[in-house]
């Protein structure tokens, strides 16, 4: 491991603020503290789903928000994450403009959005992903998409 390494590694440790999408709706968790909580799983951006995320005591109506929904989870001090309330961005969506500008006049020639985001599939997904035709894949699965819709990975099996 290189120097480098090692302190964007503690500089990751450090952050106590992140944005994420809900990736699994909300469900009971009996916790380490042996209490039951709402929690859901959360995708950051890495190569693995968040588990178990627990829902701030504070911030109970954030359980109504659906699947794909943009949240902030702040860090606490035992380093464990929990969900703290609803991001006003997306962390991996990105809207782009294509200006051509002439003299002092400006036209938008094009706009895209770029990124992923989470969602279930739909029936008529579930019968033509798996290739073989439907039933092989369960109901719940959850896909991971492009901004545009086109469909890139299976995330989750229930």
């Amino acid at each position: 491991m290189s120097l480098r390494e090692i302190v964007d590694w503690a500089a990751a440790g450090k952050e106590k603020q992140i944005t994420g999408f809900i990736a699994s709706p909300f469900y009971e968790f009996y916790d380490s503290s042996g209490h039951w909580v709402w929690a859901c799983d959360v995708d950051i951006g890495e190569e693995e789903v968040l588990r178990c995320v627990p829902v701030a005591s504070n911030n109970r109506e954030i359980v109504y928000a659906e699947e794909g929904k943009s949240v902030t989870l702040s860090r606490l001090g035992s380093g464990k994450w929990v969900i703290t309330g609803l991001a006003k961005t997306k962390p991996s969506t990105v809207h782009y403009l294509y200006l051509t500008f002439q003299d002092d006049i400006f036209q938008i020639s094009r706009k895209e959005l770029r990124g992923w985001y989470i969602r279930p599939l739909t029936y008529g997904e579930l019968g033509t992903l798996a290739g073989t035709g439907y039933g092989h894949l369960p109901y719940g699965v959850r896909g991971k998409f492009r901004a545009d819709g086109t469909f890139i990975e299976i995330v989750e099996w229930l």
